[in-house]
């Protein structure tokens, strides 16, 4: 299979995911390919780039979903099967939203309710499942879902720009540290919910550390924050970031836009994104961190990436096939990017 033997200099290690969506009309999208991962690695097309994927699956992930994969030319050697309770069904509702965000939520009601109010059956390959309650992640304890060193392929060590995905804070701390070349690699990671919280401030001060970039929603970094009554504005909070070692800090806000900031010159910059649809759509900042990793490596540009990001980011579009996602002219996303960098304010 073409792609499976080929070096890349990306690598991407997060989560695949089983998807089961009601839509803002009440339609049920059943079983489909999904995931930070997937969507990061649609992200950083429409060149041919082949990354190279990690993550760990259970035994009832469909053989067709990784077929998928590599009919797309993307590396799987990094996708491991392992027995455990690995859960990867995961339901989305845009039915009936009561969020004021505009995220797509599970809200507190059950699935089963949700999709009885939608009118529409519910799915055979739910039986059993519940909806994860928000946990803060261990320090040390890893879960089923934590990925370590050993599950990275040898020959994926090489390449020069690592992306994380949403991952538990034991992934986070210790991956980074398993690619050899240390501030010669481009690693970006975009924070997880299980430890952006005020008990982790301090380690989350030693994980951005050398990151080329530390990608958080603006939730996120308001919770990790908390308890600092005195730091409201996220300019601060980001600044206080960047002196912390990293190289770019970026927020997605929750308005959809972007802030972010560089090393160099320590300014915050806006990028404002007019989107048509009311709500987040699904990967859509997974999209955004893949296209940047690429921006940064062929630009060397943190403004231009971060421009590419976003541009994007505002194709994705929300299919039965995520895969069609694939399908955008290289040229007409330039064009975007261009547009949107005209935009950058600060």
């Amino acid at each position: 299979m073409a792609g499976e033997n080929n070096y890349s200099p990306y690598i991407i290690i997060g989560r695949l995911t089983r998807d089961f969506i009601l839509t803002a009309e009440g339609e049920n999208i059943n079983d489909i390919p999904g995931g930070e991962l997937l969507y990061a690695a649609i992200g950083m097309s429409p060149k041919e780039r082949h990354p190279g994927l990690v993550a760990r699956i259970n035994s009832n992930y469909p053989d067709d979903f990784l077929s998928l994969l590599k009919k797309y030319e993307f590396s799987t050697h990094g996708i491991k099967k392992v027995n455990s309770d690995l859960e990867q069904r995961n339901f989305i509702s845009y039915f009936d939203l009561n969020n004021e965000n505009g995220y797509p939520s599970r809200k507190d009601q059950s699935v089963l309710t949700q999709y009885f109010k939608a009118g529409k059956p519910f799915p055979k390959e739910l039986l059993g499942f519940n909806i994860k309650k928000k946990a803060t992640d261990s320090l040390t304890e890893r879960t089923s879902e934590t990925i370590l060193a050993r599950d990275i392929p040898t020959e994926y060590l090489e390449a020069r720009c690592i992306h994380l995905c949403p991952l538990d804070y034991l992934s986070h701390n210790l991956l980074p540290q398993a690619f050899p070349g240390g501030n010669k690699r481009t690693i970006t990671i975009q924070a997880g919910n299980g430890y952006m919280h005020p008990y982790f401030f301090e380690s989350v001060k030693t994980l951005v550390n050398g990151l080329t970039a530390f990608i958080v929603r603006e939730r996120q970094v308001r919770n990790l924050f908390f308890e600092k009554y005195r730091i409201s504005q996220l300019e601060d909070m980001m600044k206080i970031l960047l002196d912390y070692g990293a190289e770019n800090i970026i927020i997605k806000t929750e308005n959809r836009s972007y802030m972010f900031i560089n090393r160099a010159d320590k300014k915050v910059k806006y990028l404002r994104v007019d989107y048509k649809e009311p709500f987040e759509k699904i990967g859509e900042l997974s999209c955004f961190c893949g296209a940047y990793i690429v921006g940064i490596n062929e630009t060397y540009n943190y403004i231009k990436a971060a421009s590419y990001g976003a541009a994007r980011a505002e194709m994705l579009q929300n299919e039965l096939n995520p895969y069609n996602n694939l399908n955008i002219f290289e040229t007409l996303l330039n064009e975007k990017a261009r547009i949107l960098e005209s935009r950058i304010e600060g």
